[in-house]
C-alpha cells in the first residue's frame, strides 16, 4: 500500500501533466504503478510522442524514493482520490484535484466547514467583522477555511483559534512553505490546535500567481458555504466567489457601508443575490439546513451531541462555556462605558482602562461589533458607538 502511495506521488510530479490527463493515464494503465512501468510506445498512445518522451526523460531523473521519503520527514501526508481519508467535499465537486498534500490533519468530512475571505488590506471595521465571524462559528464547531492571506483571511482564522476551534489554511504553494512569511507564527499556530496546511501543489513548489485561483477553488471546494467579509469590486475575493459558486456553494456577504469602497464587494454580491450575513448566527442557521439536507448521504452534521463528546472534547466545551461567561461580563463592562450620546472607540478605551480594566484595541472593537449584533448598541459614524435605546415596539 505504501509502495501504490509512491507510485501516485511519482504520477502528480509529472511535468506537464495535469489531473485530466493523469485520469487519462490511469483510465489506460489501471494504476500508478502500471503507469511507472509503462514503455515509451505505450505512453504515447495517451501523451503523445513530446510528452510521452518528457515522462520517459522524469522516470529515469526522478529520485522518487528520496523524494517521497523528503516528504515523509517533513510530516507531510499525500492523499489521492483512491484514499478513504481525501476529503469528501472536494470528492463533489466539478475536476476535483487528483492529490491533495497536508501538514497537520485533514478537516472532518462529519463537521461543518466554512471558508472566510476577504482584503488583504482590510479596514479596522473589517477586522472586527472577521473577528466576531470566524471566532463565533469557530466556538460552535465550524471548520474555518482559508488561504492564511494578510488581512481578512489570517484575521479570521486567528479568531477560530482563540475561540477553540480548528482552521484550515489552503495554500498557493508547498504545504512545506509558509507564505506569507509574516504568518509563520499563524501557520505553526493552526497545526498545533488541530487543524491543518493543505495544498494542491507538491512540496517545494514556490507561490507563484498562477497557483492561486487553483487554491481559491480548494477553499471553495473544501468549504459547506463561503463568507466574505470586506472585498473591494475587483478582487482576488471574486475569484473564489466564482468557483464557489460553480460548485453549488451558497455565498454570504457581510454588510458595510456605501461610501467605502473596501465594501463595494460585499454590497454588490448582497445586490446580485448573495445571502445577507448579519450576525454568526445566520450562517450558523444555513449550515443547519445544509447538515439536515445532506445527513443522508455524507453524514456531515454540526458536531456530535455533547452527551457524546470524548472526555478531552468535554473539557474543552467547559473551557469554550468559561470563556463566553467571560466574554459576557467583560460587553457588560463595556456598556457602563457607553452612552447615549457618540462616543469613540479611543473615549471608550480610555475610560475603562482608567478604571483598572484591561482590554485591547482589537478585543474592544470585537466586543462592540458583538454588542451591536446583539442589538445592546449601535455604531453611528465611523469609530463612534451610542447604547440602543429601544423604542416602541422593540425588546426592553
Amino acid at each position: 500500500m505504501a509502495e501504490d502511495k509512491m507510485y501516485r506521488f511519482w504520477l502528480h510530479h509529472l511535468p506537464g501533466v495535469g489531473d485530466k490527463t493523469i485520469e487519462k493515464l490511469l483510465g489506460r494503465f489501471g494504476d500508478a504503478r502500471e503507469v511507472y512501468a509503462a514503455g515509451q510506445a505505450a505512453l504515447e498512445e495517451v501523451l503523445g510522442n513530446n510528452k510521452a518522451l518528457k515522462v520517459t526523460e522524469f522516470r529515469k531523473r526522478f529520485q522518487l524514493q528520496r523524494a517521497y521519503e523528503e516528504m515523509r520527514d517533513k510530516k507531510i501526508a499525500f492523499y489521492t482520490k483512491e484514499d478513504e481519508e481525501y476529503p469528501v467535499r472536494l470528492r463533489e465537486i466539478p475536476h476535483p484535484p487528483y492529490g491533495l498534500y497536508c501538514l497537520g490533519k485533514l478537516p472532518a468530512d462529519r463537521l461543518p466547514a466554512a471558508a472566510v475571505i476577504g482584503a488583504r488590506e482590510c479596514s479596522e471595521y473589517g477586522s472586527a467583522m472577521a473577528e466576531a465571524f470566524a471566532g463565533r462559528l469557530g466556538e460552535a464547531g465550524v471548520s474555518i477555511i482559508s488561504g492564511m492571506a494578510r488581512g481578512i483571511d489570517g484575521i479570521g482564522q486567528r479568531a477560530a483559534l482563540m475561540r477553540g476551534g480548528k482552521t484550515y489554511a489552503v495554500l498557493g504553494c508547498g504545504a512545506d512553505i509558509c507564505y506569507p512569511a509574516s504568518n509563520r507564527r499563524l501557520y505553526e499556530e493552526i497545526r498545533e490546535k488541530g487543524g491543518g496546511i493543505l495544498s494542491v501543489f507538491p512540496p517545494g513548489t514556490e507561490p507563484l500567481k498562477r497557483h492561486f485561483p487553483e487554491r481559491n477553488r480548494i477553499v471553495a471546494g473544501l468549504s459547506d458555504l463561503v463568507l466574505v467579509v470586506e472585498a473591494r469590486q475587483k478582487s482576488g475575493t471574486w475569484i473564489t466567489v466564482d468557483m464557489a459558486l460553480e460548485q453549488g456553494k451558497n455565498v454570504y456577504a457581510v454588510p458595510g457601508r456605501l461610501t467605502d469602497r473596501l465594501n463595494d464587494g460585499c454590497n454588490l454580491l448582497i445586490r446580485q443575490g448573495a445571502g445577507i450575513a448579519l450576525s454568526p448566527e445566520d450562517i450558523l442557521a444555513e449550515l443547519a439546513i445544509i447538515k439536515n439536507r445532506s445527513s443522508g448521504s455524507t453524514g456531515r452534521g454540526l458536531g456530535p451531541p455533547k452527551a457524546d463528546l470524548p472526555k478531552a472534547d468535554k473539557a474543552k466545551e467547559a473551557e469554550r462555556t468559561a470563556e463566553h461567561t467571560g466574554r459576557g461580563k467583560t460587553e457588560q463592562s463595556i456598556l457602563r462605558f457607553l452612552d447615549y450620546h457618540p462616543k469613540s472607540v479611543d473615549e471608550i478605551l480610555e475610560g475603562m482602562r482608567g478604571a483598572g480594566i484591561k482590554i485591547g484595541l482589537a478585543r474592544l472593537l470585537s466586543e462592540l461589533v458583538t454588542l451591536c449584533m446583539e442589538g445592546e448598541a449601535k455604531q453611528v459614524t465611523g469609530n463612534y458607538f451610542i447604547k440602543k435605546e429601544y423604542g416602541k415596539g422593540e425588546r426592553e
